[in-house]
């Protein structure tokens, strides 16, 4: 940015002194081609206000420069604070975002759990109750065993002697297909 405010610094000079030059070259002009009694003025007008226009020039150029010499690295410095500042507060978010998708994950599997457990303790009860309504019940169990024996197509079923339950083999069929 120095080479930037060197060149609106020469560009400054170049404008005054082109200036200055340009008001003595037209001050034999203005001489020549007024009368007597304008050139009297013209003699008489102070050279500050002939050289307000090339030292406002200089004013303003110089003003120009130095800001942008001084302010620019300036500048700089507070950008990238900003921007530090800008990835701090993103990765702040990033990380409250990630620890509340884990406090998530963490109350869905305290919650499916909980589903689990409950439905284990469903399980576990009407097994009982099953279990319980089989016990000394064996004209049901015969029941289920006839129902099972009509549903059983291309099975060979063995009826033991003892305690009157059937085994079936129905994996031996689908071995010979």
């Amino acid at each position: 940015m120095f080479f930037v405010a060197g060149i609106i610094g020469l560009a400054t000079l170049i404008l005054f002194f082109g200036s200055i030059l340009w008001i003595i070259a037209h001050e034999d002009d203005r001489r020549r081609y007024s009368n007597g009694s304008s050139s009297e003025s013209a003699k008489k007008e102070p050279f500050l206000v002939r050289m307000a226009g090339p030292i406002l020039i200089l004013v303003v150029g110089m003003a120009v420069t130095i800001s942008i010499a001084i302010g620019f690295p300036k500048y700089n410095v507070w950008q990238q604070e900003q921007e530090g500042a800008a990835e701090l507060a993103k990765a702040e978010q990033n990380r409250q975002i990630a620890v509340q998708e884990a406090k998530a994950k963490e109350e869905s599997a305290k919650s499916l759990a909980n589903a689990e457990i409950i439905r284990a303790e469903g399980v576990a009860q009407a097994n009982k109750i099953i279990g319980d309504s089989l016990q000394n019940n064996d004209a049901y169990i015969h029941y289920l065993w006839i129902e099972a024996l009509k549903e059983s197509h291309d099975q060979v079923i063995y009826i033991p002697t003892e305690a009157g339950i059937p085994v079936t083999e129905s994996a031996r069929f689908f071995k010979n297909k």
